[in-house]
């Protein structure tokens, strides 16, 4: 069986030789075949007064009969219902394509998830911990973790690995490989860090090998590779509840504000060029929404305007 072809299939991606291809293999020959049966299908509208009469007539008859005799095959019950043939197959082929997409697409991760405005521990299956900032997803597998210990990460998290086998950790900018350390892990859109706070890690992008100890970082900010200091056998920032900047542009800054607190940001198209080109240097804190601005605000001479989770910037 052809995977990337049935995944292509699948996700409506596959062209007619493709789909020719997977006809002509008997594994995936039937599912192709039910799949196209199923799209045929069409939708007349659900006549529930009709159907629930259908089913108290259905259910009074049974009531009766049981006296009589007991059919303890729910599956038999369940079809005894007076639709007619053509439904109950175009019912059934749904269902079978429903069970057939559950094996094939549904993998055996748990899935770690933390909406904006959230922060969350886990604990792995080895009692390795994962902490999540806001508008984060990491997933594994965990029939495979004994053998290989990978995480999925998108956005950011800190780990505390215990020691064993190799720990990884998957990103779409690199890959982050430790035996057992303390590390944090950013991948957000046009950023990449990633920093050591106890033991030894190592790092893989497509173009570099980096290995760093304890109180050694590493971020890669517009293709550009820079090196980090961080205190060693610390937390960071946001674990402790704080976002801070070392001459971030001033749009990052935002864009973490609104994870942290959960809300919409807008501002004239007037300040456009000053946000572009505007640095900022220093933290804000994730407890108090009126603080947190006023940190950013007041270097840049903005004045905000809050109401719900709806904050408006203004020149003052």
């Amino acid at each position: 069986m052809d995977q990337k072809l049935l995944d292509k299939f699948l996700n409506h991606k596959a062209t007619e030789q493709d789909i020719q291809a997977l006809k002509g293999d008997p594994e995936t020959a039937e599912l192709v075949t039910l799949s196209q049966q199923v799209t045929e299908i069409k939708y007349k509208g659900f006549e529930q007064q009709k159907n629930w009469r259908v089913i108290q007539n259905h259910i009074k008859q049974k009531s009766s009969a049981s006296e009589k005799s007991h059919d303890s095959n729910i599956f038999g019950r369940l079809f005894k219902l007076s639709p007619a043939p053509e439904v109950i197959w175009r019912v059934a082929a749904v269902f079978v394509l429903a069970l057939g997409t559950y094996f094939f697409l549904s993998p055996n991760n748990i899935d770690l998830v933390t909406p904006a405005g959230t922060h969350q521990i886990w604990t792995l299956p080895d009692g390795s911990e994962i902490s999540l900032n806001a508008a984060s997803k990491a997933s594994y597998d965990p029939e495979s973790w004994n053998k290989d210990r990978i995480i999925e990460l998108e956005g950011e998290a800190f780990f505390d690995v215990t020691k064993g086998s190799t720990f990884s950790v998957n990103t779409s900018s690199g890959v982050v490989t430790v035996l057992g350390t303390e590390f944090n892990v950013k991948v957000r859109e046009h950023e990449f860090y990633v920093h050591c706070f106890e033991g030894l890690v190592k790092v893989q992008t497509a173009d570099t090998l980096l290995m760093l100890s304890a109180g050694n970082g590493m971020r890669i900010e517009g293709g550009l590779l820079v090196q980090d200091r961080v205190p060693q056998g610390a937390r960071p920032d946001w674990i402790r509840g704080e976002s801070s900047f070392d001459d971030a542009p001033l749009t990052r800054v935002l864009d973490e504000l609104a994870r942290q607190y959960d809300i919409t940001i807008t501002y004239d198209g007037q300040l456009s060029p000053m946000f572009d080109s505007a640095l900022f240097r220093g933290s804000f804190t994730h407890q108090d929404l009126q603080v947190a601005l006023k940190s950013i605000c007041h270097p840049f001479g903005l004045d905000f305007e809050l109401a719900d989770k709806k904050v408006i910037l203004r020149k003052n």
